[in-house]
């Protein structure tokens, strides 16, 4: 996680504001509102890309195709070119590149290539 970070019954969210020079902490108590919310949903995407503590992290059961395809996305090829080299068309590359999207929680294609590279699947 980026911060540390407490949500309790996705209703309430405990955020740490700054260590006291008395050795104690002062921290923020949300409630029932947008940033709960939004709290709630950053630790969720964290949790379902994490790997098990001790583990390498796997291939997420990417195929052979959908290996080559990242490859030559992460090579800086266009559309047309990543295209050609399987034999499809760009709009099935396309969908291709948005399941790869929607599997990484990716909202991006920069975000989709710096999800793999963190991943270690480039």
């Amino acid at each position: 996680m980026p911060l540390k970070l407490l949500v309790v019954d996705g209703c309430r969210a405990l955020l740490p504001l700054t260590a006291s020079a008395a050795g104690g902490y002062c921290a923020v108590v949300v409630w029932h509102s947008a940033v709960t919310e939004a709290l709630q949903k950053l630790f969720e995407l964290a949790w379902r890309q994490a790997a098990p503590l001790g583990q390498a992290a796997d291939d997420g059961g990417l195929s052979e195709s959908e290996r080559t395809l990242i490859r030559l996305l992460a090579a800086g090829m266009k559309d047309e070119a990543v295209a050609r080299h399987p034999g499809v068309s760009l709009r099935t590359l396309r969908r291709r590149v948005s399941e790869l999207q929607e599997r990484l929680g990716a909202a991006s294609r920069f975000q989709l290539g710096m999800r793999a590279s963190q991943r270690g699947w480039v």
